[in-house]
């Protein structure tokens, strides 16, 4: 196996242990599911412009960009193809969950009175009726549900950040050394974060749910008409839209800020680089074209029109950059629908179109969280032709990735033609700007279920 793909592969391991490993003597639970969570890598990162999604406008804050509250739902509803490289469909995910939830057609008999009012029960520990500053009616989580999720999100968070730290030290002979003394605090921050977290709701908020799950089996029609419900009531018009757009959020709300001394620092050495990779990491390689080289030149997040292998005599390559894991929140969805049954999509299509439960259909997978990346330092000993690219990446105008990371290009996502290039430093390059470099997807199981 050739340099370049031991660089790249070594990257997705580490990064796939972050998403979805643990450290075996924390004791908690991941933040993902990995039974029903996929880790997509991009062949050469999404580069974004962080004052495009920085104060964004909520209820909360109605003095915020409403541009950047439109930037972020444009940024997370891309439905991803088929594969372990991230690739962006034509598809967007409220385009899919809005046919699904106006298109369904209900064949069950009506539920019983007493399942009702349990389901009411239920459905009142986590959410309940409001007023926007119009006097409109919405949907919002209850102050219980309010507290739980962003116990939740802070735990996730919390989860993320030290598995990233303990990565770090796993794979530094240093960092390994002195862990003893400084892993027990940065083990100390999530549990305190896992104790917020079940005394602001957590169990109440999850029998709710598991009641739910079972009611609901019952309810369908019930369950699609509050999704329809939500849905609307989350629609959010925009001055710079053509369409209402439905709101997200990225967590945490500070990802897009100029300060990163939070963020996990992760350092790469040639000696780090294994030849040993995960089947995924192979996969993802294999898709990505790496054994075509390194360097990959024009295209773009998607493809790129060529690419070159690492110069011969280049050598002592290290690699270091902030990252984090920020989690993707869509208020306007129910996901508990993809799961029911006794339901079908008429004309929309048959049994499966939305998923197959194994990879295919309109949308069989949804990002549920963003790997960002930010500050990236690449030094090594270079070869001749390595030390060309690394002067056109920092002093012209082509397009250039490095690995999973975007050299120089324009930002991803923007309305503008601005342009990004990385910085010349001693021995190599650095990229100052936040790039996506990898998500995680929910696995949608069968839907409709019915044909």
């Amino acid at each position: 196996m050739s340099m370049d793909e031991n660089i790249a592969l070594s990257l997705y391991d580490k990064m796939l242990q972050v998403v979805t490993g643990a450290d075996p003597g924390l004791g908690l639970p991941s933040a993902f599911d990995t039974s029903t969570t996929a880790f997509l890598m991009a062949q050469r990162g999404l580069v974004l412009n962080g004052a495009d999604y920085r104060n964004p406008w909520s209820p909360g804050n109605t003095s915020g960009s409403q541009e950047s509250t439109a930037n972020i739902a444009s940024l997370v509803d891309d439905v991803p193809g088929p594969g372990p490289t991230w690739s962006p469909t034509l598809r967007r995910v409220s385009q899919v969950y809005s046919n699904l939830v106006q298109l369904v057609h209900v064949t069950e008999p009506p539920p019983s009175a007493e399942i009702e009012a349990a389901r009411a029960r239920a459905v009142a520990v986590l959410r309940e009726e409001g007023k926007d500053d119009e006097g409109r009616a919405f949907m919002k989580p209850t102050q219980l549900a309010d507290a739980e999720k962003k116990a939740y999100d802070a735990y996730t968070d919390a989860y993320t950040t030290y598995i990233g730290t303990w990565a770090a030290a796993m794979g530094d002979e240093n960092l390994r050394r002195v862990w003893p003394l400084t892993g027990p605090t940065a083990v100390s921050k999530v549990r305190r974060a896992w104790q917020d977290w079940g005394s602001s709701g957590r169990d109440q908020v999850a029998a709710a749910n598991a009641q739910l799950a079972t009611l609901n089996e019952s309810q369908v029609a019930r369950v699609f008409e509050q999704a329809q419900w939500l849905l609307n009531a989350y629609q959010f018009t925009v001055e710079t839209e053509s369409q209402p757009i439905l709101r997200s959020r990225i967590q945490p709300s500070d990802w897009a800020g100029a300060d990163a001394f939070t963020w996990p620092e992760f350092t790469f050495r040639s000696s780090d680089f294994s030849s040993n990779h995960s089947t995924e990491s192979t996969s993802w390689g294999a898709s990505a074209g790496l054994n075509l080289g390194l360097w990959s030149f024009g295209g773009g997040v998607e493809r790129s029109e060529s690419r070159e292998h690492l110069d011969t005599e280049t050598k002592d390559i290290s690699i270091k950059f902030r990252w984090r894991v920020c989690p993707i929140t869509r208020p306007w969805m129910d996901a508990t629908v993809f799961s029911l049954p006794n339901y079908d999509l008429g004309s929309l299509g048959g049994r499966g179109v939305v998923s197959d439960g194994a990879g295919g259909g309109l949308m069989a997978r949804i990002p549920s969280a963003l790997v960002i990346v930010r500050d990236v330092e690449v030094t090594g000993t270079w070869g001749r032709t390595d030390s060309d690219h690394i002067a056109s990446a920092t002093s012209g105008s082509l397009s250039v990735g490095y690995g999973p990371f975007s050299v120089s290009g324009n930002y991803s996502h923007s309305s503008t033609q601005d342009t990004y290039r990385a910085q010349a430093i001693a021995n190599g390059f650095r990229i100052p700007d936040i790039q996506v470099i990898g998500v995680a997807c929910t696995k949608v199981p069968l839907c409709p279920p019915k044909p």
